[in-house]
């Protein structure tokens, strides 16, 4: 009977430790898939990655996407050991809170992620939020992970062990309730979340200001472009119909913003029209403008609503200037000399597409693509081309900037 207990103490022993070996392989494996996840989701939302690689940002997009849909892996072997895992777990409190943890970061992160994925299938206010929680996930569980990973590695240990022996020697100092002040061990992880919180404090500070900042963007000389007159603001605009812009605007450049002002910036109208036209900024704001209230949707994921936009509608300075039998579509060009989009010809008369000058009856900003941008509404913003200057009336379709680099020419939001 002895001997029977012996080999099956045995036998558990050893499944205890080939069950531990295959913990420790899933950890490995879910912190280098975590590790991708972090790196490529810090290239997506650094404005500056995008300025200096616009053309590997898709890619980077569909890599990131892809290194999610493996992350999932190791959580698929996990889950069936998940209970045999939270027993040995059962004295080891802080163990089970960081489990706990980590698998409701993961989860939030896989299912909103999803959702992100999927963004053209789910309104656009599910996409909103789903980005938002995926940012605030990410923003809590990158800091902690880094925090997680750090005082566990061996050379933390190791200096958790040199104050430990410092401690043992020296008796401990009591304050006046009579408990032990913190442990130099303690204070050593304190020091450590307090140094990586502030490395994070301020990109969680910026993604804070973007989704959850009141902001009112004034035209003035401190937001951009200077232009006089300012044009003045529509009984329908000012105070704004739509009650004033709902959520925030994230801004996207691919170039250094330009700098324009009244003296150097023109708007044309050529190609296959009947007339040639263009205007200087004076002449511009002479122009009828026209008021509506629409939403602003970013492929990316993050939407405006409620925007009270004024400026003139792109039909009324197509029929102005005349289109030719043969145009087929319309190209726009940005004042930054890089970007440019099309649509057809039957999409640029919609009624809502305009050359927009004011947002909720103040100038638009040049980091918003003021004086003049095109606004799509029913389309992702990538067609709603910034620093608008030139219209273009082609016979042959063109292929935009972004479409160029991944984006689907088909821009239609759900």
């Amino acid at each position: 009977m002895r001997w029977k207990k012996r080999v099956n103490l045995r036998i558990l022993f050893q499944g205890n430790i080939n069950f531990g070996k295959k913990l420790i392989q899933l950890h490995h494996y879910n912190a280098i898939s975590f590790f991708l996840l972090s790196l490529t989701g810090l290239l997506l939302f650094s404005s500056t990655f995008r300025s200096a690689f616009p053309s590997i940002r898709v890619l980077m997009k569909d890599l990131h996407i892809w290194v999610g849909v493996i992350s999932c892996i190791p959580l698929f072997f996990y889950f069936p050991k998940m209970k045999k895992h939270v027993r040995t777990l059962s004295k080891k409190k802080n163990n089970r809170l960081n489990l706990r943890l980590v698998l409701t970061i993961l989860i939030i992160l896989i299912i909103s992620g999803i959702l992100l994925t999927f963004h053209r299938i789910t309104p656009p206010i599910v996409s909103s939020w789903a980005l938002i929680i995926h940012d605030a996930a990410t923003w809590v569980g990158l800091p902690y992970v880094i925090y997680h990973s750090m005082t566990r590695s061996k050379w933390f240990k190791k200096l958790e062990k040199r104050f430990n022996k410092v401690e043992i020697k020296e008796e401990p100092m009591l304050i006046e309730n009579g408990n032990p002040i913190y442990k130099r061990r303690t204070f050593l992880r304190m020091l450590s979340g307090s140094v990586i919180a502030l490395m994070f404090f301020p990109v969680v500070g910026r993604w804070f200001q973007l989704n959850f900042a009141s902001v009112t963007e004034k035209a003035s000389v401190s937001n951009g472009n200077q232009f006089s007159p300012i044009p003045k603001a529509n009984a329908k605009s000012a105070p704004p119909i739509g009650g004033g812009r709902k959520g925030q605007f994230r801004y996207y450049t691919v170039t250094e913003i330009p700098k324009l002002n009244d003296k150097n910036w023109s708007f044309t109208i050529d190609g296959l029209v009947e007339k040639l036209s263009t205007y200087n900024w004076d002449q511009f704001v002479q122009l009828k403008r026209d008021v509506q209230v629409s939403d602003f949707h970013c492929v990316t994921g993050w939407s405006v609503y409620s925007v009270t936009w004024e400026g003139i509608p792109l039909r009324t300075l197509l029929q102005q200037a005349g289109v030719k039998e043969s145009a087929k579509y319309v190209k726009f060009y940005s004042a930054d000399g890089v970007y440019t989009d099309t649509l057809s010809l039957d999409q640029a008369m919609l009624d809502d597409v305009m050359a927009a000058v004011l947002i909720d009856g103040e100038l638009i900003t040049e980091k918003n693509g003021g004086p003049v941008r095109l606004i799509v509404p029913k389309m992702y913003a990538y067609k709603s081309v910034k620093w608008l200057n030139r219209v273009e009336l082609i016979e042959n379709e063109h292929i935009g900037y972004w479409e160029k680099r991944g984006y689907s020419q088909d821009a239609w939001v759900n």
